[in-house]
């Protein structure tokens, strides 16, 4: 049974109980579009009580703190399905948070809604299609629009903002002029800074994600949103570079043209790297002094993981997200040097878990760099993407040799055998002597017990 099934059986189930059952929003939008919508909401005039009364529909999820708000989730074999009942907001607050909602007619709880291509509603059983709000003429002409005075929408829930560049880019739509407008004055009225960092940073990893993000982003920078949500991004405007290297042009047309070429769906990690990637290039650039020099910008990728540090710290980002994403900055460059690496630092960079993204990204910069009207080649891709099959081509519980696990040899080892020979206690020159030890490991593969003890002997002598 698919999400449509799903949803068709609890339409029915509700019916045969005597009650409305109608699919809404987004997923009627994009069946209308021929789309695959991502879920299904039905909205009823069946109060959450009556809707978990029904034996069709008893596996419902009792415990759910949005049940306050008319919402039910329930269970059909495997799927779970939000019923709503028909509902109207009273003492509305930005984002909803604290909303008060009461039931009502489904012409209200569509007129609830933010865009008029998100009110329409499904029979499923007739396949009648409901339009209180013109959201079909608007789905013909390609066209987004409020509902209603659009500032008042926008009032009642700033993200709104971003949901519409969202929209207007995911499908392709021109934005309706009072829409447009109602964004700008918006914008620079604040309404942006009002919004939960959560939400900001849930809704553009959403823009980033999707295969309309360079457009997003334009639109970002159009309405001046970017330069007060991501000013270290627009601060590459008319920052130069190298043009042997980068003939596309300065940095910020580098950053929309390395988003472009990004997979058609990247994780939202690889692709705020690919965002941010760059940022420090407006820091570090030092021009020409001679002819025979060039536009340098040296240590960006560094500088560029550090100021992304504070930007994802700044937006709340998971500890994880932060690390994964700040580590591909820092390598986006030296990534190249993989084929002539010492074996122990290709099995730390190949063993890391953003690895795989990181090689994404390293393409993406490449087709992004621009030499006499063309991408720039790489011809060391080849190579590290033969390391990188031959790495993965290993089984996992080899793919992580270390002396401690298959060798025994560690602290306590060391202690053991030069303890009293060698005076040697714990400190500093143990971690030293073992990282030592383990590069080689890692180099040379070496089994033998006696060849790491001559060593460390070695470097405990000096």
């Amino acid at each position: 049974m698919n999400e449509y099934q799903t949803a068709l059986s609890a339409a029915r189930a509700l019916h045969e109980a005597g009650f409305e059952a109608y699919i809404i929003g987004g997923a009627v939008r994009d069946l209308l579009l021929d789309r695959h919508p991502k879920d299904f909401d039905i909205a009823t005039n069946a109060t959450p009580d009556q809707v978990q009364s029904i034996p069709k529909l008893k596996k419902s999820t009792y415990k759910d703190t949005a049940q306050a708000y008319g919402v039910t989730r329930i269970k059909i074999n495997d799927h779970t399905l939000e019923i709503a009942t028909f509902r109207k907001d009273i003492e509305a607050h930005k984002g909803r948070k604290h909303t008060k909602v009461e039931f009502t007619e489904l012409e209200d709880d569509l007129a609830r809604r933010d865009f008029t291509i998100n009110t329409l509603a499904l029979d499923p059983l007739t396949s009648q299609v409901i339009d209180y709000e013109g959201g079909l003429d608007d789905l013909q002409n390609r066209t987004l629009r409020f509902i209603g005075d659009p500032l008042a929408r926008i009032h009642e829930d700033p993200l709104r903002v971003l949901r519409a560049i969202r929209f207007r880019n995911l499908l392709g739509f021109n934005y309706e002029q009072d829409t447009y407008d109602a964004l700008s004055t918006a914008v620079k009225s604040g309404a942006i800074e009002t919004i939960a960092i959560d939400r900001l940073r849930h809704e553009l990893s959403l823009m980033l994600t999707h295969r309309s993000r360079r457009t997003s982003l334009e639109d970002l920078d159009k309405f001046g949103i970017l330069e007060r949500v991501l000013p270290e991004v627009t601060a590459g405007k008319r920052v130069e570079q190298p043009p042997e290297f980068h003939a596309e042009g300065d940095v910020w047309t580098h950053q929309l043209l390395v988003m472009e070429s990004l997979p058609a769906n990247p994780n939202h990690q690889l692709a705020w790297a690919a965002l941010l990637h760059d940022i420090g290039k407006a820091r570090t650039q030092t021009l020409p002094k001679a002819k025979s020099d060039r536009i340098r910008f040296n240590r960006h990728y560094e500088v560029s993981a550090d100021m992304a540090r504070e930007i994802l710290c700044r937006l709340r980002f998971s500890n994880r997200d932060t690390e994964l994403i700040t580590w591909m900055i820092y390598h986006h460059i030296n990534i190249d040097d993989l084929p002539q690496m010492r074996i122990s630092h290709q099995k730390a960079m190949l063993g890391h878990p953003a690895f795989a993204d990181l090689l994404k990204l390293h393409k993406a910069d490449a087709m992004a760099s621009w030499h006499d009207g063309k991408p720039r080649s790489k011809p060391r891709f080849n190579e590290i993407e033969t390391i990188w099959r031959q790495y993965l081509a290993h089984p996992p519980e080899k793919r992580h040799p270390s002396l401690k696990k298959d060798l025994g040899i560690d602290g306590n080892w060391l202690l053991k055998k030069f303890g009293k020979e060698l005076s040697l206690t714990q400190g500093p020159i143990i971690g030293e002597v073992l990282q030592a030890l383990e590069e080689e490991y890692q180099d040379t593969g070496k089994k033998e017990k006696s060849f790491y003890k001559k060593r460390a002997k070695e470097l405990i002598c000096g």
